[in-house]
């Protein structure tokens, strides 16, 4: 099994789009470079609405948490969000004992991600998207 994998899957909803990366496996020094590449790449295709999936996301580093602050301040800048989905509980208590869950949007199901990139509207009912 490689150390870090992704998958990259649009999501949108009327005019909004954004997409959804499912990481797995773990973040740090050795695996950022290939994690800041692939979201280079998209943001580079004009996206500026990323939902980071975490629910196999094993372990994030320092290096993981900076590479993920610096595409929350590029998306920013672009008039885009960052939203952390799922985080496993490991992941979930690092971010916590760094400070960053008060950074970080942090959402449990899509439909709440969505909501906080302003992709979906609040007042829809589940899966009449």
């Amino acid at each position: 099994m490689k150390a870090f994998s992704y998958e990259i899957r649009e999501v949108s909803y009327n005019d909004y789009k954004g997409v959804c990366f499912v990481l797995r496996g773990f973040i740090d020094a050795h695996t950022v470079i290939e994690f800041e590449k692939a979201v280079s790449e998209v943001m580079d295709g004009g996206i500026n609405r990323v939902v980071l999936e975490m629910s196999a996301l094993n372990y994030v580093s320092s290096a993981g948490i900076g590479a993920m602050m610096a595409l929350a301040r590029k998306l920013s800048q672009q008039g885009g969000d960052l939203v952390l989905l799922s985080p496993t509980q490991k992941v979930y208590t690092i971010l916590e004992g760094l400070g960053f869950t008060k950074i970080f949007k942090i959402a449990y199901t899509e439909k709440e991600a969505l909501e906080k990139l302003h992709l979906a509207d609040p007042e829809t009912p589940p899966g009449q998207q």
